[in-house]
């Protein structure tokens, strides 16, 4: 007996397959232990259109993060996802608004403002190395890799480590923690359960 393709049945499995993928990548950034993740949409300008739509269909009316669609300078397409109650916790901390000001973000931190800055410096030729700070890097980390402060290189996990191994490890493995969560979540529930999570 021949069994027929429902031509829609394949293309929910595989829309649903592309943003699970994308569901584990961003696991910290939904279970709130990291402030933002950045992806890159790769492959033809119509691939991109494509994946573009699926992100916008899945996240439009996401609870927990809201995202951002860059355009890079050499047109390139990448998606900013934001959690905003992990943001405005690491933006709170002194140091990191000090931090920013001095690379050149608005002295009146408002979180939207800084979101504006960090998308137009995206989509410039120069990479702006400070978004270490808005992916919830600790700050001692950006700043060795920038080239400022004392502090050695370490050690080189999901990005480079500098000075003590503790306070980034402890970022690290609640990174970890969450995207293993999700992952379970993505294993165990369809792709109308983890939209209603979600």
């Amino acid at each position: 007996m021949k069994l027929e393709c429902n031509k829609k049945c394949c293309e929910n499995k595989s829309n649903s397959l592309y943003i699970k993928r994308i569901l584990e990548m961003l696991g910290a950034v939904i279970l709130g232990s990291k402030p933002a993740e950045i992806i890159n949409v790769p492959g033809s300008k119509e691939d991109k259109k494509i994946k573009l739509s699926k992100i916008e269909a899945f996240f439009s009316n996401c609870s927990r993060i809201t995202y951002r669609i860059i355009t890079t300078h050499d047109g390139g397409k990448r998606v900013l996802f934001i959690n905003e109650k992990s943001m405005e916790k690491v933006l709170v901390n002194k140091r990191c608004i000090n931090f920013l000001k001095f690379v050149g973000y608005s002295s009146d931190y408002e979180l939207n403002d800084y979101m504006d800055e960090l998308v137009f410096r995206l989509q410039s030729e120069e990479f702006p190395h400070e978004i270490g700070v808005f992916l919830g890097y600790p700050l001692k980390d950006v700043l060795g890799f920038m080239g400022y402060g004392k502090n050695e290189l370490v050690e080189v996990k999901n990005w480079r480590i500098y000075g003590d191994k503790e306070i980034s490890y402890e970022v690290y493995n609640n990174f970890m923690r969450d995207k293993a969560i999700m992952k379970e979540m993505i294993e165990t529930m369809n792709i109308n359960e983890l939209r209603r999570v979600i």
